[in-house]
């Protein structure tokens, strides 16, 4: 993920200076990597992180000088040939740089380009012509991208540091993001802990001139109806995109990674990725990282042998470091981000860290396959107003296991026909946040109210108004808020670190297929991920093809947060404090999860949601490091 960021000043045009705090905020990018261009009311800034072959001679901010119009791009374009040969240009070289590629596309089509554009990016154009900055993210939106109205302008970066300590703005914490952050169901795609900082939603495109700000999704749809295709059509387009994915997702300076923790996700990315190897689909398979926890219950290790036996490969095994809170609190003080979580913060940072001793700088995860493949019943709904309805009781009641059949035939009958006459039950379907559940007991009801943190929930914006009801059900995830705060800090993490991390589950191809396709493919019988079983029959182990748990890692928060609360008990943390949680809520559910760690962490968890506890801790630092709040 290389850094990019620009600002826009309509009266009084762009200082140097300016751009120069901005490249040197970047936290974690190497200085010498950044470059500005600057003129007059506009100036743009990259910081770079090449990690493609094209990249690594490029120039940006790119400026194009038959136009004037001049982009500063982050991420991969896999499509390459598509969109070039869309730009109708010959004098592009065969190996021009993606952000010259996308510039002539745009040139040539405009905001058509975005619904043709395959890969990870998230880039701004200014058109000197037109006087007005354009931005855009792509669907999933791993290329974060934030922005600020200024008093006669924006500034928009990569990063909040860069706005904070780059373009010199002053916001204040917002306390209505932090609300929902707290309450651990985080539902708003713009907002971000900082007043006055926004984030463009994936797939939306931001507009700006001298008229003012404006912001749209791009993202609309349609999306292919797959509902009445094969069950042998549904496995051969699949297997065919999602080999797509990987060979784009394999584009690098050199060799690649992947991370393979043993669950059906990641094995399906490693053993598909040596097949095409083998057969030169790929220049190389990628090299296998596995992150091991000995003695406990999550460690994957039978599953990891699995499929290093089934490839004929041996895995780079990785033991993370206990969690570091000092280096925490300077990580936020620096970037003015959120900690790392504990649970993913050892796994990244032993990644990344053996990543950059072997000068590798690419990672394929497994990322997005929980978000595509597991499947609903979301879809019933749709077979009943198609008059499927031989085919919706028939799924309804091979659904269940252990109940009887009346329980069966009264679940599968409420949810196909719930949401068709019950506008609540509707917008429970299609709603990313669930507010039917009430204020959670650890938040303080007074704050809540005064957060308006219910109408946040209730304010979400809905999914577009795509024809089934199943396909607006799955597009909340391209919209998922709750992946930034949990995400967009691993990726600065990462990028510090001259790594980049890639999910070809989340390619866009791949994800617009996924949409439309019949919702008995994704869930059948009670089976989450059918679709993927089948495409990876004779390519998976079959135990780990079959397998139907998945790792809790759970030790490493739980451990951080112990030796947290030994320096700052709950009684001392901000939100505490300030009155916007209870402290004896949160004391009793940091008892009970205690408890079952000392019980070896075995079985099923408290049901008390210990996100509580960590979102508390992780505000308390932000607020001391990042907010210079105490």
């Amino acid at each position: 993920m290389s850094a990019i960021g620009g600002i826009i000043d309509w009266s009084n045009g762009v200082d140097p200076a300016a751009l120069s705090s901005m490249i040197a905020a970047a936290p974690g990018f190497t200085g010498s990597n950044g470059a500005a261009w600057q003129d007059g009311q506009a100036g743009l800034i990259r910081v770079a992180l090449a990690t493609t072959p094209e990249a690594v001679a490029e120039v940006q901010p790119w400026r194009d000088a038959g136009s004037g119009m001049v982009i500063c791009f982050d991420g991969r374009v896999d499509n390459r040939e598509e969109v070039q040969a869309w730009t109708g240009r010959t004098a592009l070289p065969v190996d021009a740089p993606d952000c010259a590629i996308v510039l002539a596309a745009w040139q040539r089509l405009g905001e058509q380009l975005l619904d043709r554009l395959a890969g990870d990016y998230a880039f701004a154009i200014w058109d000197a012509a037109e006087r007005r900055l354009t931005c855009v993210r792509s669907p999933v939106g791993w290329r974060p991208l934030l922005w600020a109205a200024r008093r006669d302008g924006i500034a928009f970066a990569t990063e909040p540091a860069m706005l904070i300590d780059g373009a010199g703005l002053t916001p204040t914490i917002d306390e209505g993001a932090i609300a929902e952050y707290l309450a651990a169901r985080f539902g708003c795609a713009t907002d971000t802990l900082w007043r006055g900082i926004q984030r463009l939603a994936p797939g939306h495109l931001l507009t700006a001139d001298v008229h003012g700000i404006r912001t749209c999704r791009w993202l609309e749809g349609p999306f292919e109806d797959w509902s009445r295709r094969s069950d042998d059509d549904h496995v051969a387009r699949f297997t065919e995109l999602f080999d797509q994915a990987l060979i784009a997702s394999s584009r690098s300076t050199g060799p690649v990674a992947a991370h393979l923790s043993g669950g059906l996700d990641s094995s399906s990315i490693v053993c598909r990725s040596q097949m095409l190897a083998r057969a030169g689909a790929i220049v190389r398979a990628p090299i296998s990282l596995s992150v091991r926890f000995p003695g406990e219950e999550c460690d994957e290790g039978p599953w990891i042998a699995a499929v290093e036996e089934r490839c004929a490969i041996r895995s780079q095994m990785i033991t993370p470091p206990p969690y570091d809170w000092a280096a925490a609190a300077d990580w936020s003080a620096r970037t003015r981000h959120l900690p790392l979580r504990p649970n993913t913060a050892g796994t990244i940072m032993s990644s990344c860290d053996w990543l950059q001793a072997n000068g590798l700088s690419v990672l394929l995860t497994g990322e997005g396959g929980d978000d595509w493949l597991a499947g609903s019943f979301a879809h019933f709904p749709d077979q009943v107003r198609a008059g499927r309805i031989l085919t919706w009781l028939r799924e309804g009641m091979a659904a269940g296991s252990g109940v009887t059949a009346m329980y069966r035939l009264r679940w599968t009958l409420s949810s196909g026909l719930g949401p068709l006459v019950s506008a609540r039950r509707r917008a429970r379907l299609l709603q990313p946040v669930d507010d039917t559940q009430g204020i959670p007991d650890w938040v303080a009801p007074d704050w809540a109210r005064q957060t308006n943190l219910a109408e946040r929930w209730r304010d979400i914006s809905p999914p577009p108004g795509l024809a089934m009801l199943a396909q607006r059900h799955r597009y909340g995830v391209y919209a998922l808020a709750q992946r930034h705060v949990n995400i967009d800090n691993i990726l600065s993490f990462a990028a510090g670190r001259g790594v980049e991390f890639r999910h070809p589950f989340h390619d866009f191809r791949l994800t617009r297929f996924v949409m439309g396709a019949a919702g008995g493919m994704l869930r059948r019988h009670g089976t989450t991920k059918y679709l993927l079983r089948e495409a990876m029959r004779g390519t998976l182990p079959e135990e780990v093809r079959q397998r139907r748990d998945k790792a809790r890692i759970v030790q490493p928060i739980y451990d951080a947060v112990t030796a947290r609360l030994r320096e700052r008990p709950i009684h001392r943390l901000s939100p505490v404090k300030f009155g916007w949680l209870d402290g004896g809520r949160l004391v009793a559910i940091e008892a009970e999860h205690a408890a079952w760690r000392a019980q070896g962490a075995h079985g099923k968890p408290p049901r008390s949601s210990y996100a509580a506890v960590w979102n508390a801790v992780a505000i308390d630092l932000w607020l001391e490091q990042a907010a210079r709040i105490s």
